[in-house]
């Protein structure tokens, strides 16, 4: 195969072990940044778009010819509605497999969005609270508990964007800082996890990794970025399933979902990631690659059908449009 990976950090640790992977069993690789693409939507009632490589400002734009790839691995942190607009047209225009639907990477990136979906799944979240305009304070921290409660941004990876929420004063002044700049607003019930949370991967319906990670001291949040520590955990098929499920929910066949299980043991999804970290793979020792490689090795030929289906549960299309449109492929 020859595998292209979108992403605007070719060098971080995820793009190495994709492409080592990929390299270990006979693939080539080409990594491209999203920004220094160039899409071209065709006239043509038959197709004929085109992507052209615009990276050598001082040479003439490369048309990168769609025969030249097998199969797109997104990694998609940064620029993000550009970046998936790349995916969108490599991947729906072009017809090139891809390990993550563009809508999939869209609906992870939104908070309020994945909760929904992960929600009529019949999937466990925290109580969450969604306004668009803060203005009933003592009402909307009434509706998820009282405090301690969690605020969230609609956006934001690696814990950034998420505020603990301790006294009634500091709410007060946060909920009125984003009432005022009219942002909108995600407030949650504090899950009491003592610290801790779990990070799972999954790959085309399995947990391919799981880790627990702790919290550093004085720290709510349990991300690695954010001074946490990790161990390698071996979860129940139950949890597995919620993982695995909770993932698709938002159209996502390879992610990272993370879990919190509170004081009585209730297990909680609270979010799902289109473009997880690789601190897993280094606390673990889990080669959490050769899984997405050996993905791509058993659906490039099928070109686009996987991710119709995918698309088409996302968004609740009968079964007689979805046969329709895999017609198409």
């Amino acid at each position: 195969m020859n595998i292209l990976i979108l992403s605007a950090k070719p060098q971080n640790e995820g793009c190495k072990s994709i492409a080592k992977a990929a390299w270990k069993k006979g693939h080539k690789v080409s990594i491209k940044d999203p920004k220094f693409l160039y899409l071209l939507i065709s006239e043509s009632l038959n197709g004929y778009d085109r992507i052209y490589d615009a990276f050598e400002k001082d040479q003439k734009p490369e048309r990168l010819p769609a025969r030249a790839y097998d199969c797109i691995i997104p990694r998609i942190g940064s620029n993000l509605s550009f970046g998936v607009a790349v995916l969108e047209h490599l991947n729906n225009n072009l017809k090139i497999f891809a390990t993550q639907t563009p809508a999939g990477i869209l609906a992870a990136s939104n908070k309020l969005l994945s909760l929904q979906k992960i929600s009529q799944a019949k999937i466990r979240v925290p109580r969450t609270v969604f306004a668009d305009r803060a203005a009933h304070v003592k009402w909307l921290i009434e509706q998820v508990g009282d405090l301690p409660a969690i605020g969230k941004g609609l956006h934001g990876s690696q814990g950034n964007s998420v505020y603990p929420l301790n006294d009634e004063y500091q709410s007060n002044v946060f909920l009125e800082n984003f009432y005022n700049k009219k942002e909108n607003l995600l407030l949650q019930k504090f899950i009491d996890g003592n610290s801790k949370d779990i990070r799972t991967v999954v790959v085309d319906g399995e947990v391919v990794a799981a880790m627990e990670r702790t919290a550093a001291k004085g720290e709510l949040r349990a991300n690695i970025s954010k001074g946490g520590t990790g161990k390698k955990i071996e979860l129940s098929n139950d949890e597995k399933d919620i993982a695995i499920r909770a993932a698709r929910a938002v159209g996502l066949e390879v992610a990272g979902v993370d879990m919190m299980k509170d004081s009585s043991g209730r297990l909680f999804v609270i979010e799902v990631n289109g473009n997880y970290g690789y601190g897993i793979e280094t606390i673990t020792g889990v080669d959490i690659s050769t899984p997405l490689i050996e993905y791509c090795e058993r659906n490039y030929k099928k070109g686009n059908s996987r991710n119709i289906e995918s698309t088409a549960a996302l968004f609740g299309f009968p079964e007689a449009v979805t046969n329709e449109l895999l017609k198409m492929v």
